[in-house]
C-alpha cells in the first residue's frame, strides 16, 4: 500500500533523528518528548526510547524539577529559529559538565506554523575544559613575558614589531608600556640604520629564514647614539604547516657585566704585569749581580797584570770571571728570549702530529742510559696523531722531562715514568712520573706562574712551566699536576686528537 505524504515525511523524520549525533528528540510545546531519535545510554539514563515518550524533557533528561532557563526549545516555538543554549551542570561528586542544547523548528508546508521542534544535545565538557586549558596557558604565558626581567618581543615576516614587553619599554627609553606599543608596534627593525649599522639587521634576516641565532655582548648603539651591549637570541617561529610566520626576540642588556668584565681583566693585566715585573726584577737582578762582582775581580786581575804582579793563579781567576760573566749574559738573553716566546699571540699550528715520533727523538736527546735516573715507558706503539704546534709540543715535553730529571737528582732509586692513553671523546693523555721530592701543597698553585721556581738560582729561570702552559692552551690542551701517593709528582698532559 502506497504511504501518504504525512507518512512519508514522519519516516523521513525518523531516519533523519536516527543519524543525527548526541541526543536527539522531537519535543512538542508543552516540552513533552515526542519521539526519540539517536540516543545513548548517556542521555536516557538506561531506559530505551518508549520510556522517555510522554515525559518532560527537563526532567526525563536534565533531571530537573522545571524548564531551563531561557530553554531554547520554548524560544524555538516563539521565533520560529533555531536557537541554542550551553548549560553548566555541576557534579555531585565534584567538578561540572557542559551541554549544547539546540532546538530548531518544524515547520509547515507554509513555512509559519511550528508544529514541532528538534532538540539536540551535545556534550561538550572536553571541549570546554581544553578551551580552559589554553586560556589558562595564554594568560600564564602573558603573565611570564609581562613579568619577565628581559626584553621579549615579536617580529613580522616583514621585521616589524608585532608585540613587546615592559622591559623592551624600559630598554628602548620609554617611560610606559602603553607609548613603546604606540611607537614601536607596526616599527620596522630590518630597515632602522642602527640596526642596519652595527650588523644585527643581518641576523634578523636570517632568522627570518628559519636559522636560529645567539649573539652574546653585541655592541648596538641605540636610537639616542649611546652605545650598548646586548645578549640577543632569536627563534623562529613556525606555523603548522612549518613554515616562518615571524621571531620571537630575547634581549638581555649586558653593558654593566661587558664594563665590570673589562675592569676585572684591566685589574688582572696589572696584577700579572706586577707579579711579571717583580720576576723579571728578580730574575735579572742575580745574574747582573753576579756579573757585576766578577767584573770588579777580572778588573782587579787586570791591575795587578799592569802592575806586574799577576801570577798563574790569579789568571786563573780572571778567566773564570769571564767564563762566569758569559754564563750568566747568556742567561740573560735566554730570560729575554723566554719572555718573548711567552708573549707571542700568533696562533700555534694545527697540523698531525706522530706523538710516537716525537717521543722517541726527544728520549733519544735527553739519553737516559748516560743518566743515573731508570726510565719507564709505557707508551702504545701506534697511538693515534694528535693536533698542535709541533716545535711548541717538543718544547712541552722537552721541559716537563727536563724538570723530572731535574726533580730525581740525588734519588737513590730515581725513575721516571712516561705512559700514554687514549681518553672518551677526541683526546689523548700522557703522563710524566717521578719519585722525586714532589710539590708542596702551598706551591702547587703557584709553579705555572711566571719566574715562580723550586729550583736553586743557577737552574732554570721559572719560564718553562709558564710556557707549557700557554702553549697547551693555544693549542687545545691542557696540563695540570697532582701528588704521587709514594712521593714525587704527576704532570698529566690533555692533547686533542688529529681528527680529518
Amino acid at each position: 500500500m502506497a504511504r501518504t505524504q504525512s507518512e512519508k515525511s514522519s519516516f523521513t523524520l525518523r531516519s533523519v533523528m536516527n543519524i543525527l549525533c548526541g541526543g536527539v528528540f522531537l519535543i512538542g510545546s508543552d516540552l513533552k518528548i515526542e519521539q526519540v531519535g539517536s540516543v545513548s545510554q548517556r542521555w536516557s539514563g538506561g531506559r530505551d526510547a518508549a520510556a522517555l515518550q510522554g515525559k518532560h524533557c527537563y526532567s526525563a533528561i536534565m533531571k530537573k524539577k522545571r524548564p531551563c532557563a531561557r530553554c531554547p526549545v520554548l524560544r524555538s516555538y516563539e521565533s520560529g529559529r533555531t536557537e541554542q543554549l550551553e548549560i553548566k551542570v555541576e557534579k555531585k561528586e565534584g567538578g561540572a559538565e557542559y551541554h549544547v542544547l539546540t532546538a530548531t523548528p518544524l515547520k509547515s508546508s507554509e513555512g509559519r506554523e511550528v508544529h514541532g521542534v528538534i532538540e539536540i544535545i551535545r556534550d561538550v565538557t572536553d571541549f570546554r575544559k581544553t578551551e580552559e586549558d589554553l586560556r589558562r596557558l595564554n594568560e600564564f604565558n602573558y603573565e611570564i613575558i609581562e613579568n619577565a626581567p628581559v626584553a621579549i618581543f615579536t617580529i613580522n615576516k616583514s621585521g616589524e614589531f608585532s608585540s613587546v614587553n615592559p622591559v623592551l619599554a624600559t630598554l628602548s627609553g620609554f617611560d610606559s608600556i602603553a607609548k613603546a606599543k604606540e611607537k614601536l608596534l607596526g616599527f620596522n627593525w630590518i630597515k632602522n640604520p642602527y640596526t642596519v649599522k652595527c650588523g644585527m639587521a643581518n641576523y634578523i634576516k636570517e632568522g627570518l629564514k628559519g636559522k636560529p641565532f645567539q649573539l652574546w655582548d653585541f655592541p648596538f648603539i641605540n636610537y639616542w647614539g649611546d652605545p650598548q651591549y646586548i645578549y640577543f637570541k632569536g627563534v623562529p617561529i613556525k606555523g603548522k604547516d612549518g613554515r616562518i610566520e615571524g621571531l620571537l626576540c630575547i634581549i638581555e642588556e649586558t653593558t654593566e657585566i661587558v664594563k665590570t668584565r673589562a675592569q676585572l681583566m684591566q685589574e688582572a693585566k696589572m696584577s700579572m704585569i706586577g707579579r711579571l715585573t717583580t720576576g723579571i726584577a728578580h730574575e735579572l737582578n742575580n745574574p747582573l749581580a753576579t756579573i757585576t762582582a766578577n767584573t770588579e775581580l777580572a778588573l782587579e786581575s787586570l791591575e795587578n797584570l799592569g802592575d806586574g804582579k799577576l801570577g798563574g793563579r790569579d789568571l786563573e781567576e780572571f778567566k773564570e770571571g769571564l767564563k762566569v760573566i758569559e754564563e750568566q749574559a747568556f742567561r740573560c738573553t735566554k730570560t729575554i728570549k723566554n719572555l718573548l716566546d711567552m708573549t707571542r699571540k700568533k696562533d700555534l699550528g694545527k697540523i698531525s702530529i706522530d706523538l710516537n715520533q716525537l717521543l722517541d727523538e726527544l728520549l733519544d736527546h735527553i739519553n737516559f742510559r748516560k743518566l743515573p735516573v731508570r726510565f719507564i715507558q709505557d707508551v702504545p706503539l701506534k697511538l693515534p696523531p694528535v693536533k698542535g704546534d709541533s716545535d711548541a709540543m717538543r718544547q712541552v715535553f722537552l721541559n716537563v722531562i727536563s724538570n723530572a730529571v731535574d726533580a730525581v737528582e740525588n734519588q737513590a732509586d730515581a725513575t721516571i715514568w712516561i705512559t700514554a692513553k687514549k681518553l672518551h671523546g677526541n683526546t689523548l693523555e700522557v703522563t710524566v712520573e717521578d719519585n722525586g721530592p714532589g710539590i708542596p701543597d702551598n706551591m702547587k698553585d703557584l709553579i705555572f706562574e711566571p719566574f715562580f721556581t723550586t729550583k736553586g738560582i743557577k737552574k732554570g729561570t721559572g719560564l718553562g712551566l709558564t710556557l707549557c702552559y700557554d702553549f697547551l692552551q693555544r693549542m687545545g690542551g691542557s696540563i695540570d699536576v697532582q701528588h704521587r701517593l709514594a712521593g714525587g709528582s704527576i704532570f698529566r698532559i690533555s692533547l686533542p686528537l688529529y681528527v680529518r
